[in-house]
């Protein structure tokens, strides 16, 4: 008789949720629009990818970016390798953080919205998403807003670490600009870690990277975010 490892089993369960919602993300504009289908859930409801998002009027500071996001992922999806691309407009103003999503010929495909402590969902063309909405917002703002003390030599390069909403970081910084963060959760069912790295862009005060790569080891995917146009409001 051997024992089932749960954690295992929870882990696998988990990254096939991530590895359908990422089809149905970047695909979905590829189907015929249809009435929008909304959902609200607390940011602090319960969900299979953890991390702490806070209130957007806590956080600084406000920007719009057009954003060209490449996913590829370890895992198949009806027996084919995961990948696809969708652009996308991400905007950070006062209290609000929303991510429109955008389908061939400029369609608008989602919008993602994040206010207070509430997320909203609304999908316009016809699929439904089969994970939190939240695990996207997670993802937005370990890219953009997670960041440990900033260094006090403004030219700093070298390594710091710390804990940050129940996680440990570790940040790379080069010539007083981050460059990698590495998330990890010691003692947790989450093997590996959340890796980010930098373009030229992400200073102590703004984080305006040119391209940003984030490898998720826990769900075994990896995002490229091309931006252009980042224009601070």
């Amino acid at each position: 008789h051997h024992g089932v490892d749960v954690g295992t089993v929870a882990r696998d369960q988990g990254r096939a949720a991530v590895i359908r919602a990422l089809v149905i993300v970047i695909l979905a504009a590829a189907c015929g629009a249809s009435t929008p289908k909304r959902i609200v859930i607390s940011t602090n409801a319960p969900a299979e990818y953890p991390g702490v998002i806070h209130d957007p009027s806590t956080l600084k500071p406000n920007f719009m970016v057009r954003q060209t996001l490449t996913l590829r992922s370890k895992g198949k999806y009806e027996g084919k390798p995961v990948e696809g691309e969708l652009e996308a407009v991400l905007q950070k103003d006062g209290d609000n953080i929303l991510i429109i999503g955008f389908g061939p010929m400029s369609i608008k495909a989602f919008t993602l919205l994040h206010k207070g402590d509430m997320i909203t969902f609304e999908n316009f063309v016809g699929r439904e998403l089969p994970f939190s909405p939240r695990n996207i917002m997670v993802d937005v703002h370990r890219v953009f807003f997670k960041r440990l003390p900033t260094p006090a030599d403004p030219k700093y390069s070298g390594v710091q670490r710390g804990q940050l909403d129940g996680e440990t970081l570790e940040e790379a910084w080069q010539d007083g600009e981050l460059r990698g963060s590495v998330y990890t959760r010691p003692g947790s069912t989450f093997k590996g870690a959340i890796r980010i790295q930098f373009g030229a862009g992400c200073g102590p005060d703004h984080c305006e990277p040119e391209t940003v790569m984030l490898r998720n080891e826990w769900f075994g995917y990896t995002l490229t975010i091309a931006s252009e146009g980042f224009e601070r409001l």
